[in-house]
């Protein structure tokens, strides 16, 4: 709703690849970059209408209209602070999985407040890969320039500004934990403009 009523939709590029991934009937997790709260919608918008959960941080309950949203669609939420949830997440992720449920999220882990990519933390590689599925990275360029960090309402229409750069499926199988995270990385990072890339 959110994109609808500000005109606010994205060009997305490669977009073939999530139909194809779709038509083969299998899951994998989503993960793109974070800088804006415009990618959150800009990632349900690029995967469509399917069955997908977020992963998120339990502190985003706490955030009026959003919270109340990722509660009522049961999404799975973490308490970085806990180490019991952490494991229970892990277990609830994987159970999604094998169970045709597609998860989404951003391995950076906040919104990054320089707009250049961030480290990643460990959650969702482990998720895919205890659970045999792939995982699909997706750059998305600009969001902060109509919807920066600290603002709670775009203002300015994306397109033509914004867009989201789908890459090809990486198969967690036959990788480490940490060679399947370097792989997603590096795909991400190959779809940022310079302005987002990490400096060396």
């Amino acid at each position: 709703l959110l994109m609808l009523f500000t005109a606010c939709f994205p060009k997305i590029e490669n977009g073939e690849i999530i139909k194809d991934f779709h038509n083969s009937r299998r899951t994998a997790m989503f993960v793109a970059n974070h800088n804006s709260w415009m990618d959150i919608p800009f990632l349900g918008h690029t995967i469509g209408w399917k069955n997908y959960k977020f992963v998120a941080k339990k502190e985003l309950e706490k955030v009026p209209i959003l919270g109340k949203a990722i509660k009522v669609a049961n999404n799975v939420l973490v308490d970085r602070s806990d180490r019991r949830s952490q494991l229970l997440t892990l277990k609830q992720g994987i159970k999604w999985l094998e169970n045709g449920v597609n998860l989404c999220t951003f391995p950076e882990g906040t919104r990054s407040r320089s707009n250049r990519l961030m480290p990643f933390k460990n959650g969702a590689f482990k998720m895919a890969h205890k659970a045999g599925a792939p995982v699909i990275p997706m750059s998305i360029c600009s969001a902060a320039d109509i919807m920066p960090s600290y603002w709670m309402f775009p203002f300015r229409p994306a397109y033509g500004v914004c867009k989201v750069v789908v890459h090809e499926p990486i198969e967690s199988t036959g990788k480490t934990e940490e060679e399947l995270a370097q792989a997603v990385r590096e795909a991400i990072i190959s779809g940022l403009p310079d302005d987002q890339k990490p400096l060396p």
